[in-house]
């Protein structure tokens, strides 16, 4: 595979479903310091495309992830996907998730970075309970918490601005911004129009299996 600087390269990505293409030959690439939101609307396939990109659906063109294929150990070390909706252990406390997820990444310091966005978002005296009992907001936010302490090369989320209140998602948005000038590469997925003036992204919409690429807005925080 050759090598190349982006942290994300797709081309000519198809997906197709009971023999129909939802997703048709899209390319681009994401490099750091990129932040993209896909939008389009309902059953364009924004999660379909997300989860192409990470292996979970059967596809045909190119993904390279850090220069890797997706399911390679180097590649799987660089990103981080967040799916619509938050995949929990139910016997976990919130804070043993973000111990859990430091093992398994093999990335210490993330506990203590996920233990900090939990603090972000409000939810320290919550950290010894169990996600169960938590409302679906309170869910996405450890779930997102737990990504972004990680700080991967690379974070896929899909829809994470669902479920979460005002302050929230303005949180969300500067911690996104953030990463992405530290270095980072983000593509978040997302319906909401006033995502657009929150987020200084490059746009792409997805639409009847097509990818557009709109200029980047110069109205939000980042």
């Amino acid at each position: 595979m050759a090598e190349t600087s982006a942290i994300l390269n797709v081309t000519d990505l198809t997906v197709r479903l009971g023999g129909v293409a939802i997703v048709e030959e899209v390319t681009f690439s994401l490099v750091a310091g990129d932040l993209n939101l896909l939008i389009g609307p309902n059953g364009a396939g924004k999660s379909t495309l997300l989860r192409a990109l990470v292996g979970l659906l059967p596809s045909s063109g190119d993904v390279e992830i850090a220069g890797r294929y997706p399911a390679s150990i180097e590649a799987r070390n660089a990103y981080v996907f967040v799916p619509d909706e938050p995949a929990l252990y139910e016997d976990l406390t919130l804070a043993e998730h973000t111990r859990f997820n430091a093992l398994i990444y093999q990335r210490p310091e993330s506990e203590e970075k996920a233990l900090a966005w939990l603090e972000t978002f409000g939810l320290t005296a919550k950290v010894d309970e169990f996600p169960g009992t938590h409302s679906r907001g309170m869910r996405q936010k450890l779930s997102l918490a737990l990504a972004l302490g990680l700080e991967m090369p690379l974070t896929l989320l899909d829809e994470p601005f669902n479920g979460l209140d005002v302050e929230a998602q303005e949180l969300l948005a500067e911690g996104l911004s953030r990463h992405a000038k530290g270095g980072g590469a983000v593509l978040l997925t997302g319906h909401q129009r006033e995502l657009e003036s929150l987020l200084s992204a490059r746009v792409m919409e997805l639409r009847e299996g097509q990818l557009k690429v709109k200029a980047p807005s110069q109205s939000g925080k980042r």
